[in-house]
């Protein structure tokens, strides 16, 4: 009898245990995926990149076992390529490489996570707990919680980089301030607009002893702002003679003289301004034009004549540099010259000495050859 009450309660029991448990509810979804895309079996995503660099990384990380997620950036630089990436926890690594095989080689490295990435370390503790004292709403970027669940569920609290990250202007290492990717403040700026070393100059001025002239320089071999160059230059001038054998006859003559002289030069600059001076030595062709007028009989004379003397010349310029190109520049001096002649007058029969001497002010507009 106690075996027969026994076994209804077995029996029963057995539906029991036979029947389904509690309705879990429907099953967690996978985590969400990277917002990287996927390289081969790796999660980076080279958001900038020129096209043969991007082809060397996808190259390499084809058959890499990846650990962490990159958002990877490569800007060409000077000395080769500028690596930027940031993992999935926010840290930050950088390197310069030279070429893209270094680069493909160093994003596979970072993305197995070798440990020789020279990433930048998670935030301690300690350095965390300022960000609990952030505004209601206000994002805290770093690390989500450990938690199976994905880091949306999170809502904006641990989102990572902040969304204007991407927008960031990146800049060549060396622009950046000491402590931000580089030693130096800034990459030199454009190279400063040099002086001309050789140029041409045309001036016209008046003289004391001088109607007024013309004068034209060239440079031709500069060194060390020592310069040899040749001038050339024409002044008009008059003079009055008395006819040495007696007060009765005295002569008008209106001269002409061209000069051609070899010239050896200094100049010194500061800045746009500058000083330059010169001395030189060649021939001065002279015509003249000769009228005379006897005071006893109330005769006119003309006569004409040429004549070509040693000449020697000095100079003096105070100039400025105009227009951005430093190709132009003016200037303003005087000019010194020198040359001795002797005429002979044949209807007198007695020579005419004329002692060449001139001070001219000169004002002149140089152009760089």
């Amino acid at each position: 009898m106690r075996a027969t009450f026994i076994l209804p309660f077995v029996l029963a029991a057995v539906p029991a245990l036979a029947q389904p448990g509690p309705d879990p509810g429907p099953a967690r979804a996978p985590a969400a995926a990277s917002p990287m895309a996927a390289t081969g079996t790796c999660s980076v995503n080279i958001v900038r990149a020129p096209d043969a660099v991007r082809e060397t990384i996808e190259h390499w990380l084809a058959n890499e076992r990846c650990t962490l997620a990159l958002e990877v950036r490569i800007i060409p630089t000077e000395g080769g390529l500028y690596v930027l990436a940031t993992d999935e926890h926010g840290r930050v690594r950088e390197r310069i490489v030279p070429d893209p095989q270094s680069a493909g080689v160093l994003i596979a490295s970072w993305a197995a996570d070798d440990g020789l990435g020279g990433a930048t370390p998670p935030l301690s503790i300690a350095e965390l707990a300022p960000q609990a004292a952030a505004p209601t709403g206000a994002p805290i970027y770093g690390p989500p919680p450990q938690s199976g669940a994905p880091p949306a569920a999170y809502g904006d609290a641990y989102a990572g980089p902040p969304a204007s990250f991407n927008a960031m202007p990146f800049r060549a290492p060396g622009q950046y301030g000491p402590g931000q990717f580089g030693p130096t403040d800034e990459l030199p700026g454009p190279a400063e607009v040099q002086h001309p070393t050789k140029l041409v100059s045309f001036a016209a001025g008046f003289g004391a002893n001088s109607s007024g002239g013309l004068r034209l320089e060239l440079e031709l071999w500069n060194h060390r702002n020592w310069i040899i160059g040749a001038s050339a230059s024409i002044t008009g001038s008059q003079m009055i003679a008395i006819d040495g054998s007696g007060p009765a006859t005295f002569y008008r003559a209106n001269m002409t003289d061209l000069m051609l002289a070899v010239t050896l030069g200094r100049i010194a600059r500061w800045g746009d301004w500058y000083v330059r001076g010169n001395v030189g030595a060649g021939v001065m062709v002279s015509s003249l034009s000769l009228q005379g007028f006897d005071n006893q009989t109330g005769m006119e004379r003309t006569g004409s004549g040429s004549e070509a003397t040693p000449y020697v010349e000095a100079g003096l310029y105070l100039g400025h540099s105009i227009g951005s190109t430093k190709q132009w520049e003016l200037e303003a001096g005087p000019v010194l010259a020198y040359s001795k002649q002797d005429w002979y007058v044949l209807d007198a029969m007695t020579p005419m000495y004329r002692d060449a001497g001139n001070a001219m002010v000169m004002l002149g507009l140089r152009r760089g050859l």
